[in-house]
């Protein structure tokens, strides 16, 4: 029987950057951690309508910085840069340690039809709109192919369709090279809603090999996008 593997957590340390990227003693380790899941929370839950697949989060003797992934910068910039000052302000009441200063920083996404995350939120978008699911899976996949995706595989599971008893669907086109430390796999995962339940969605994006997702602009990790809008804002 085949064993599962996080196709993130593979490539930990040999292709993939942590999300988190600090030291802590064993003492503060428990809270530090707790504190990264309550200001990621806090980023996707108040702006999930900005398209935000991952934040990563960076500790210094003085600093706490987040860079913030999104398929829509402007959302969180606002006009003037106002509205990146509110998000800053409150994180900073999040944060425990009052004398370290929150500073984010804002990655622009270039082909966010090729982030397995964000794709994984339209599929659930679309779900929850209460369109047929089958429908649903084969522009997913068209769409992403016609994007440059050499690959995509989309699994759904649950009460499907109303039914009384909950199973499992997918459907792929093109390669997924899922052992392959070389190939850059994009994975999502997201749950919709329903009024019958829950339906988990998954979906693998298989982009190319790394320096190839690099030079579509869809890498992530250590291949950043071309275009990369970085804001700064010092707390004061």
């Amino acid at each position: 029987m085949g064993q599962k593997i996080h196709p993130l957590g593979f490539r930990i340390g040999v292709r993939e950057r942590w999300r988190s990227r600090w030291n802590a003693s064993k003492k503060d380790f428990p809270g530090l951690l707790k504190e990264d899941q309550e200001l990621r929370k806090y980023v996707k839950h108040n702006y999930f309508y900005a398209g935000i697949p991952k934040i990563e989060i960076e500790r210094t003797t003085d600093a706490v910085t987040l860079i913030i992934h999104t398929a829509r910068p402007g959302i969180l910039i606002g006009r003037k840069g106002k509205k990146l000052e509110e998000i800053q302000v409150d994180l900073q009441k999040i944060v425990t340690d009052k004398d370290k200063t929150i500073r984010v920083q804002i990655a622009e996404i270039n082909r966010p039809e090729l982030d397995g995350q964000l794709v994984a939120e339209s599929v659930r978008e679309q779900l929850e709109k209460r369109q047929a699911f089958r429908r649903v899976i084969k522009k997913t996949l068209q769409t992403t192919i016609n994007a440059g995706a050499k690959g995509i595989k989309v699994m759904l599971a649950g009460r499907l369709g109303g039914s009384e008893m909950s199973r499992r669907e997918h459907k792929s086109e093109g390669t997924i090279p899922l052992s392959t430390l070389d190939a850059d796999v994009s994975y999502g995962f997201t749950e919709a809603k329903m009024s019958t339940g829950h339906i988990g969605v998954k979906c693998w994006i298989y982009r190319g090999k790394y320096g190839e997702s690099r030079r579509m602009g869809g890498g992530t990790g250590e291949m950043r996008p071309r275009r990369t809008r970085q804001t700064r804002f010092d707390g004061s």
